[in-house]
């Protein structure tokens, strides 16, 4: 099933393309187990066509991106497991910002505490921890990485463009290490070769032998990293 990048609301959502030979008309679905959406698409449909459909259809995706995302506000006494690191979160009066403590292993939280701050807080660490892994896969492959960016998007863990640069979703430092790396590797590996042909997956393999794994456990529990 192959999938179509719609931007909205400064997010890239991925919309898969299922075709359907039944179908009379162009369809929109939201899917909670594929954590996105779904269009329909019925025979001899050209991309005019759907492209104008989407366009049509931006304001109810918009509001359903808030149903389909719904964003769980952190509590003190929550626990936020971040790179396969265990952190207690408190609260901290003394603080306007959330601050990591990596001595007490705390994330110490505002009495006013900020979605967007809070964001901006795991977005640092995802960069921290991430970059120098994604730069040193690219490296042993011997290939070039121009840029490593780090975004909040939604349905899609990472992209590698061919102007040789490499983002990833900030929500990865939620998942375990193994499964963040996976990710970094996967996009690496995009660096020599810009499709999912055989030759992509054996390199994938060769320097991440556990991929299916990491790939089933994003499956199963990606949704709830993006409820974060």
């Amino acid at each position: 099933m192959s999938t179509i990048v719609f931007s909205c609301k400064e997010q890239d959502i991925l919309i898969k393309r299922k075709p359907n030979p039944r179908a009379k008309r162009l369809s929109l679905r939201m899917s909670a187990r594929d954590n996105g959406f779904i269009l329909a698409i019925p025979p001899r449909t050209t991309d005019f066509h759907i492209n104008a459909f989407l366009a049509r259809c931006r304001p109810w995706i918009e509001k359903s991106l808030s149903k389909l995302f719904h964003v769980k506000q952190l509590s003190p006494g929550e626990e936020l497991a971040l790179y396969g690191i265990p952190f207690q979160c408190i609260l901290d009066p003394l603080r306007r910002k959330p601050i990591l403590c990596a001595v007490t292993q705390t994330l110490r939280l505002p009495p006013q505490c900020p979605q967007k701050a809070l964001h901006e807080l795991l977005k640092k660490i995802a960069m921290e921890k991430l970059t120098p892994y994604v730069m040193t896969v690219a490296q042993i492959l011997g290939q070039h990485l121009e840029k490593v960016r780090f975004r909040d998007t939604k349905s899609r863990w990472g992209s590698c463009s061919a102007q040789k640069m490499i983002s990833l979703n900030w929500r990865l430092i939620l998942a375990p290490p193994e499964v963040a790396q996976y990710v970094c590797v996967h996009e690496a590996v995009h660096l020599l070769h810009m499709n999912h042909s055989k030759a992509f997956w054996k390199t994938v393999e060769e320097l991440c032998p556990a991929y299916k794994d990491h790939k089933k456990w994003l499956k199963a529990h990606g949704f709830s990293l993006m409820r974060v």
